[in-house]
């Protein structure tokens, strides 16, 4: 073998190296981005149910001060603080205050529905009953919204 050879062998084994050698960046670089993606996926997550759990607490004590209020004597200042009570109730969710929600969730959509469209029914009591079902509505989409899923 004369020089000749031996150096396009050397450069073919050099061109081998680097093809190999790109080959595996390109792997690790996918392994890498795809690990990425996993750790900003709970990263969201965690932020998401800490964002949560604060939105709750920051609610629970609205709440409970309210209901403290709500002792008023004078009935127009009592019925305003039990319906911003009745708020916070909806946008805590059942599932923490399950006593709660029963006592305001007592009737349907529906039922309020048939009251707004009603003409027996007090007028302020209709937008109440609206706004109510506006916010039943709202609170169920953000429960959907915040149901993470795996691969956000």
């Amino acid at each position: 073998m004369d020089t000749n050879e031996v150096t396009l062998w050397v450069q073919a084994g050099a061109v081998v190296v680097a093809v190999a050698a790109s080959v595996v960046a390109l792997v690790v670089s996918a392994l890498d981005r795809k690990n990425s993606r996993q750790i900003a996926a709970a990263d969201r997550r965690a932020a998401l149910e800490l964002s949560q759990l604060l939105f709750q607490q920051e609610s629970i004590v609205k709440l409970a001060q309210t209901l403290k209020l709500a002792r008023n004597s004078d009935t127009d200042v009592r019925g305003s603080l039990l319906d911003e009570a009745e708020a916070l109730i909806y946008a805590v969710g059942p599932e923490l205050l399950p006593r709660n929600w029963a006592k305001v969730s007592t009737r349907t959509d529906s039922r309020k529905q048939e009251l707004i469209e009603g003409d027996s029914v007090n007028p302020e009591f209709q937008r109440l009953l609206e706004v109510q079902l506006a916010l039943t509505g709202l609170m169920n989409q953000i429960r959907k919204q915040m149901v993470v899923k795996d691969g956000i």
